[in-house]
């Protein structure tokens, strides 16, 4: 009798202790909210769950009703574990502990996609995929030489590499054509303005196009591409987009391709060094429901670039913060010019940009029609197709 009872008190205290030991990163969470007053009068998240996985620990807690994330929780979490945290409030309280902090060195991925989807970064679960025929829009902020023109020419790269015969790709370099004039004899690249005159001519065009499109699929009822089967698919990337806050044309040109574009397979990436109403108008904003942003100088740009602090507090170039309807901190992968026209060297065509400019500067001459505006190569009309 003696044995079973002092058996029945060892398994009871083992029971007990058991639901009430907290591992050391459970005690330094409940000290947080503590500090932090994270409650609702005298009651408290309440730890339901704890799942363990290779490379990260969740906890999940029963938040007390009327309780809300509190979006200086993770930061917090983070210094006081030293560890990445990363928190989502779906009901209940999910607070993910990563073993270890995503890494600056990433290699890009050259393996084509079947569809209009890019690996955009990589985030501390993995590779972080945007699809623009989910997302058609897109702006890009950040400083100078923090990731933003190497993550332009990634996506350029990846859609010639996953669609050669389906993209089309418009390029405003305001940077006076130096950093993708290297990509102009590309078969996909259409047109490379490097000035705001010449921007002007090409979205002009464009949206003259996209006009005609729109006349076109409604003659055939259709409403978006998916129902006219149409397979191509026009991209406008713009490269220091704060060079045509004073044209009044070409930001009215963008943004009607924002409004109208995203159904006729018309897509605005649209990228500038420091966001400001100015340099990032209303409507390009509005209908760009992917932003990404690098680091920042202000809390103040941030909020301009991705409606929300954090831009600011970035620690590497490279580093971004991708928001959708989610928010993602990615690493933007790397890839150097070479690297890329070594990779689509099968697209370049044949000639280069001065024997082209002859051979149709020749033929002007011969008719006497002004069929091309030649201002340092940015030819027209080059496509092999």
């Amino acid at each position: 009798m003696v044995d079973l009872i002092i058996g029945s008190t060892i398994a009871c205290l083992s029971m007990y202790i058991a639901s009430t030991y907290q591992p050391k990163e459970v005690r330094k969470i409940n000290n947080v909210f503590k500090n932090v007053n994270y409650r609702v009068g005298k009651l408290v998240p309440r730890r339901i769950k704890t799942r363990r996985k290779d490379g990260y620990t969740e906890y999940v807690y029963e938040v007390p009703p009327g309780l809300v994330d509190d979006p200086k929780l993770s930061e917090i979490l983070t210094k006081t574990l030293r560890k990445p945290v990363e928190i989502k409030f779906r009901g209940v309280l999910i607070i993910r502990v990563y073993n270890t902090a995503l890494t600056t060195e990433i290699k890009y991925d050259w393996e084509p996609s079947k569809d209009w989807s890019l690996p955009i970064g990589y985030t501390l679960d993995g590779v972080l995929r945007h699809d623009f025929d989910r997302v058609p829009h897109m702006t890009v902020a950040g400083a100078t030489r923090q990731g933003k023109t190497v993550l332009l020419k990634l996506i350029l790269a990846h859609l010639i590499n996953s669609q050669p015969n389906n993209a089309e790709i418009y390029i405003l370099d305001l940077k006076g054509g130096i950093e993708f004039g290297k990509y102009r004899n590309l078969r996909q690249v259409k047109e490379i303005a490097d000035s705001v005159k010449s921007a002007e001519k090409v979205l002009g065009t464009i949206v003259r196009r996209m006009k005609n499109d729109m006349k076109r699929y409604s003659s055939g009822g259709f409403s978006n591409t998916g129902e006219s089967g149409d397979r191509r698919r026009v991209f406008i990337i713009t490269d220091e987009a704060a060079e045509l806050a004073d044209s009044k044309r070409c930001l009215n040109h963008l943004s009607e391709i924002c409004r109208l574009g995203g159904a006729l397979g018309y897509r605005n990436i649209f990228c500038t060094q420091y966001p400001t109403a100015d340099t990032l108008p209303r409507q390009v904003k509005q209908n760009s429901d992917a932003r990404i942003s690098f680091r920042l100088p202000t809390e103040v740009a941030s909020r301009v670039a991705i409606d929300e602090g954090g831009a600011e507090k970035l620690s590497n170039p490279g580093r971004a913060i991708y928001r959708t309807h989610e928010r993602f901190e990615i690493q933007v992968p790397l890839a150097s010019d070479s690297e890329i026209c070594e990779k689509l060297a099968d697209q370049f065509i044949e000639k280069g940009g001065e024997d082209i400019a002859e051979e149709i500067e020749e033929k002007d001459s011969t008719t006497g029609e002004n069929i091309i505006d030649i201002s340092g190569f940015n030819l027209r009309n080059r496509s092999t197709d």
